[in-house]
């Protein structure tokens, strides 16, 4: 029995990546930082991604094979 991942923090990408045959996806995902709502005293429009392959999350993110690694 595998272990189960809560995706609901995690961008489409990244929550779609979790799956065989997805990996690559975690290069697509564009949500790194907190997006606050305008005048929303603190409010987030949008979270950073909470997937691991993240830098930012603790685990930095492997560059794809031939390609320099991404600034973000």
């Amino acid at each position: 029995m595998s272990a189960t991942v809560d995706t609901s923090t995690m961008s489409a990408e990244c929550a779609l990546a979790q799956r065989p045959g997805y990996k690559d996806l975690h290069d697509e995902c564009r949500q790194t930082k907190d997006v606050p709502l305008p005048h929303g005293g603190g409010i987030l429009l949008v979270r950073h991604c909470t997937c691991t392959h993240h830098a930012y999350n603790g685990k930095p993110a492997a560059a794809p094979t031939g390609q320099p690694p991404r600034a973000a």
